[in-house]
């Protein structure tokens, strides 16, 4: 009996230090949604292995996992301040194709490449936020702008959003292209605001009134044409009239003739030569 007894005691020993061992030395590791793992193998370098989400072994001691987030991310520049805690920076300043200085407020949606995580990881490192996204960004949006004068700019924010969409669309481009040679794939940009100098907004506003003057101007002159064709119609169709008038009735003329002569003369149309018929009083 004791020696049942000891049996149990050694095999429950046994167990208690595997799990021990299995505990404290983690031979394996849980990924949740939303991640993925790559292993540096401190004998064979880095594995080309991806851990997914879920119940991954490991080597003790001699296998390190990096866990990275696959979901959607974003990356915003806003702002006067930094805030890292936020994952936010400051408004990127640019200057337009003639010199003007404008602040652009700007947001990245990203996710890296899960498949090529082991080379992101090589080759880069976690800190590719700070060493690849952030410093493209600012570049891009640099060199799009550059490319604009800031009254096209200005006219595209206040006026309609084509410009906005072209000037985003063509950011996100030059992105996309940018930042896939380092395994991260852009997903959307979005251009949130664009700021220009207080001067700049000032004299923009004093050319916009000085156009509405010019094209109420020209709209009261086009205006003024427009009736004098129309005038100068209407004479030309009453001339046409009474010319019509005239060859069914010759003798109008007449009455027309003495009517410029006086018009307060009393006359009677008729079709004798003479203009007016006074009757023959006796002698």
């Amino acid at each position: 009996m004791k020696k049942r007894v000891k049996i149990i005691l050694v095999f429950l020993l046994i167990l208690a230090i595997l799990v021990a061992i299995f505990i404290f030395l983690k031979p394996f590791i849980i990924l949740d949604a939303g991640e993925a793992g790559v292993v540096f193998n401190k004998i064979n370098g880095m594995q080309k292995r991806i851990l997914n989400p879920g119940f991954n072994y490991v080597i003790p001691f001699l296998e390190k996992v990096y866990i990275y987030k696959t979901q959607v991310q974003s990356y915003t520049a806003e702002g006067d301040e930094i805030q890292k805690n936020v994952n936010q920076e400051k408004s990127i300043e640019s200057y337009t194709v003639d010199g003007q200085k404008i602040k652009i407020d700007i947001s990245i949606i990203y996710r890296i490449d899960k498949d090529n995580l082991w080379k992101l990881h090589s080759e880069v490192g976690p800190n590719f936020l700070e060493k690849i996204i952030v410093p493209f960004l600012r570049t891009e949006v640099r060199n799009v702008i550059s490319q604009y004068s800031a009254v096209n700019i200005y006219s595209s924010s206040v006026e309609s959003s084509e410009g906005r969409t072209e000037i985003q669309e063509k950011i996100k481009e030059k992105l996309k292209e940018s930042l896939s040679k380092y395994y991260i794939i852009t997903e959307d940009i979005l251009l949130r605001k664009i700021s220009f100098s207080e001067n700049f907004i000032e004299a923009m506003e004093k050319k916009q009134i000085e156009v509405q003057k010019a094209e109420a101007l020209l709209i009261s002159t086009e205006a003024q044409k427009k009736a004098t064709i129309i005038n100068a119609q209407a004479e030309s169709e009453a001339m046409k009239i009474v010319g019509e008038t005239i060859t069914l009735y010759p003798e109008l003329i007449n009455y027309l003739y003495v009517q410029k002569l006086s018009p307060n003369v009393q006359t009677i149309v008729t079709s004798q030569p003479t203009i007016l018929n006074l009757p023959n009083y006796p002698k």
